[in-house]
């Protein structure tokens, strides 16, 4: 029989659709000959190509180099989704069912894989990944430490691993999340940002603050005139948005699909 997950999106992190996936298998790629995964060239939707125009950027840090940029091919895309079955562990435990006997790495690699499906589908529909990989220089114990924490059968040919990503939405995909009296106000185009998550090892070093920043930059890029997102004040999660001009749209706490007290943050572009 297959494998049966719950699965939450996480754009919609406590969602109850079910799937029912055979092992780890992804449906929608081949691999190819020559290595590496391959989907076809789907033609770019309007959001995604607008962000593509956006230059990669290469941050030179204290301790180590990356470059931020949008994921644009299935073996990035399948970086940022393993990356993430271990950042969202914790919310993917609470919400998903799956076997006992499945521990450890091969836990994580069904999770990634159902990710990676989820990214495929929503990037052709219009979403925007951007990720941030680890560039040359690293100091050596920070990369030991990362490389412990990778997946590295998902690492791209030639480059480091992935350190950190987040999602950007726009127009109606993006107003999905947000209260119906924000998506009526006449703003003019919105956008939504959302699965934002770094590497444990690279936490608290700009990382999160970076892919924000190009974030925003690719929204100002398709004329949005504000960039929203949802934030649970834990951990100071809201005032690294704070930090970069995002302001608290209300003092009221929202439910956001099961997350109690999140709240809605919003920086103006325009």
């Amino acid at each position: 029989d297959p494998l049966q997950l719950h699965l939450f999106s996480l754009d919609r992190p406590l969602s109850s659709h079910r799937i029912a996936t055979q092992g780890t298998r992804h449906n929608h790629c081949v691999w190819s000959h020559k290595g590496g995964y391959w989907t076809g060239p789907p033609a770019p939707p309007a959001a995604a190509a607008a962000a593509a125009a956006v230059p990669m950027r290469v941050i030179q840090g204290r301790r180590f180099d990356y470059v931020v940029k949008v994921a644009k091919n299935s073996a990035e895309l399948r970086s940022v989704a393993s990356l993430r079955s271990r950042v969202f562990r914790e919310d993917y435990d609470r919400v998903i069912k799956m076997d006992d006997s499945l521990k450890g790495v091969q836990r994580d690699r069904v999770l990634s894989t159902v990710e990676w499906d989820r990214l495929e589908r929503r990037t052709q529909g219009g979403l925007v990944c951007v990720g941030a990989w680890l560039g040359e220089k690293c100091e050596v114990e920070l990369e030991e430490r990362i490389l412990e924490e990778s997946d590295r059968s998902a690492q791209l040919v030639g480059g480091g691993p992935v350190i950190g990503a987040l999602d950007v939405v726009f127009g109606a995909d993006g107003a999905e999340d947000l209260p119906q009296d924000v998506r009526s106000s006449g703003q003019g185009l919105l956008a939504y940002v959302s699965n934002v998550g770094v590497l444990g090892p690279c936490r608290c070093t700009g990382v999160a603050g970076s892919l924000l920043n190009f974030a925003v930059e690719a929204a100002a890029t398709r004329s949005a005139s504000r960039v929203y997102t949802h934030a649970i004040d834990l951990h100071g999660r809201s005032s690294l948005y704070h930090k970069h001009g995002f302001r608290r749209v209300s003092e009221a706490a929202a439910e956001l699909e099961g997350h109690s007290g999140a709240v809605l943050l919003c920086k103006e572009l325009r």
